[in-house]
């Protein structure tokens, strides 16, 4: 009987884990777009000008991510963030404080979402 309980704390453990690992890891995006962007932070003509091509290299690792099978489903998470994290510092060089505020916001709220909560 004392051999059971050994075996199942692991398996509850991974399943678990894997509960919360899989829907975020099939939720790599959808991203935040330049028009929701747009609309939600009140970008100015020129921010929108600057943001673009950030947008658009974020959305293409992401998309080269979810295509990619020579990772793990944990490899993969990780650089999800890492692609979040590049993105955020790069939009905090146009965006003003109030922006970078919402714009945090709207991610901790994407992420929420992806977390069923």
């Amino acid at each position: 009987m004392k051999t059971q309980n050994v075996f199942k704390t692991p398996v509850v453990i991974a399943a678990l884990f894997f509960s919360i690992l899989f829907p975020a890891l099939a939720q790599i995006g959808p991203e935040l777009n330049m028009a929701e962007l747009s609309k939600k932070l009140q970008l100015t003509d020129q921010q929108k000008k600057e943001l673009a091509p950030v947008v658009e290299q974020r959305d293409k690792e992401i998309k080269a991510l979810k295509a990619d099978t020579s990772m793990g489903k944990l490899q993969k998470l990780r650089k999800a963030q890492e692609i979040q994290t590049n993105f955020r510092g790069q939009a905090a060089k146009i965006l003003n404080a109030d922006q970078l505020k919402k714009l945090d916001a709207l991610q901790a709220e994407r992420r929420a979402k992806l977390m069923g909560h």
